[in-house]
């Protein structure tokens, strides 16, 4: 066996020994390092971050979440996708270099008989090189293709901006939603105080044989049901601050601590005001037309199905046989391909891509209709917890007076305990209804906004980057 034959089996035995020593995948040890290392790694990433700021107010948080949501970094990768797909779209404009190496061996070497006398043809190992350049004359789908690839790639950067503004919304969602029952809870545990106090007069009053045992049982349960309602208030909070911190990219098992800020205010102007400006402004919308615009794009395409193409191409030949006469040559010309018939795929192709152009219309159509109706569902919305929130504003108010005269001519003994636990019951029926409807309010005014397309997005970075 030669040398050169032993040193091929020898690679090739080698390669196939690397092969075989691949190691397997082991799917039960990769998913138990995973559930032991990311869940503290990210717990200690939101530390590090929360403790950068002892309270976080709604500017905060969304920009905390718009640094480190897994949606936001899921959408900017697929704008870095698109760019790449356009870019390699705008390479079928470009020539095409390829380097081609080859190395052949004789053995034997290659004789042919001539007239009874024996001539080698060739060097019994010869090394080729060849450069082959190639490049397209005429193709318009290349055109058509780079065009469809822009327009994804608009899309991909609409998509990131949409993913934003739906991820401040949800931030300021659950901001507000912590804040009400954040007022919550001081409110019930100021109840339970007022509650308690009043459970130990009735028991007081019990003893002194003033009131009947079921009374004080009454108020011993009222001041319970308090207690009860205020750890599930507190259970409560502490999912929404786990909702809120995966919103923002961050461990849910984290504390967080908030400080409100100054509320939202609505947009103002008509309902057709409004509806213009979305029309005008809304992702949903932009992305629809980018959408028609490649339905165009393969349109053009499939009628560039019927159109030649012609492409050039050249190559340069370098061999180390010295029987050749020319030990380097070029090669050039230009070929062309023009499809006569493929069983009607092309007229098909031309007429489904029509389909598909009127169906991207109905789908813009579609989203503009639903985005009409989300902004009156949303301007009427607001409206509603406006005139809401005044309301429960109003009843507040008076039902606090109420309390405080009625405890008045308690103490006086010129009410019922019946009468001054109907009052009470009032008070915070009043005063939680108060708080859900400036929660409803914030909510609303966000929604509209959202609807419209407005959604601020463009917040300053600070040292909060994950």
């Amino acid at each position: 066996m030669t040398s050169d034959k032993k040193r091929r089996l020898s690679t090739l035995l080698c390669a196939l020994g690397l092969l075989a020593g691949c190691r397997s995948y082991d799917g039960a040890k990769v998913r138990q390092e995973h559930a032991a290392d990311y869940p503290q790694t990210l717990l200690v990433k939101t530390e590090e971050i929360l403790s950068q700021q002892e309270a976080l107010g709604l500017e905060d948080c969304i920009r905390i979440a718009l640094a480190n949501s897994l949606d936001i970094k899921s959408s900017e990768i697929q704008q870095r996708i698109a760019k790449l797909e356009r870019s390699t779209a705008f390479a079928n404009f470009l020539p095409t270099v390829d380097l081609n190496y080859q190395y052949t061996a004789f053995d034997p070497q290659l004789v042919r008989s001539i007239g009874g006398f024996e001539a080698a043809m060739s060097d019994k190992r010869v090394r080729e090189v060849t450069w082959q350049i190639q490049t397209s004359i005429f193709n318009p789908a290349t055109w058509f293709l780079y065009s469809m690839h822009s327009r994804g790639q608009e899309i991909a950067d609409l998509v990131d901006e949409y993913t934003r503004q739906m991820t401040v919304l949800r931030i300021t969602a659950s901001y507000f939603y912590c804040l009400s029952l954040g007022e919550y809870e001081r409110a019930l545990e100021s109840q339970i105080k007022a509650a308690t106090a009043l459970q130990e007069e009735i028991a007081a009053f019990c003893k002194e044989g003033m009131v009947s045992e079921w009374q004080a049982g009454q108020a011993a349960v009222m001041a319970q049901a308090k207690q009860i309602e205020l750890r599930r208030t507190a259970r409560t909070l502490e999912q929404a601050k786990a909702d809120l911190l995966t919103a923002m990219g961050l461990s849910p098992m984290a504390d967080i601590t908030l400080c409100p800020e100054t509320p939202l205010e609505p947009t103002e102007g008509t309902l057709d005001t409004l509806i213009t400006e979305a029309l005008l402004c809304h992702p949903q919308l932009q992305i629809s037309d980018r959408k028609v615009a490649i339905e165009e794009e393969k349109v053009k395409m499939a009628v560039s199905s019927f159109l030649p193409v012609f492409v050039g191409f050249a190559s340069r030949t370098d061999s180390s046989d010295s029987f050749l006469k020319y030990s380097n040559y070029w090669t050039g010309g230009l070929a062309g391909t023009l499809s006569i018939f493929d069983g009607f795929a092309n007229i098909n192709e031309y007429k489904a891509a029509k389909e598909r152009r009127k169906e991207s219309y109905l789908e813009r159509e579609q989203a503009t209709m639903t985005i009409i109706l989300e902004v009156i569902r949303a301007h009427l919305a607001l409206q509603n917890a406006k005139e809401e929130m005044a309301l429960a504003q109003s009843a507040l108010d008076v039902a606090t007076k109420r309390s405080t005269e009625a405890q008045q001519k308690w103490r006086e003994g010129l009410v019922s305990y019946s009468d001054m636990a109907d009052v009470l019951a009032a008070t915070d029926k009043a005063r939680m209804q108060a708080i859900s409807a400036r929660f409803q309010y914030q909510v609303s005014t966000a929604t509209l906004l959202n609807a419209m397309g407005k959604t601020k997005t463009d917040y300053e970075e600070t040292g909060h980057d994950g």
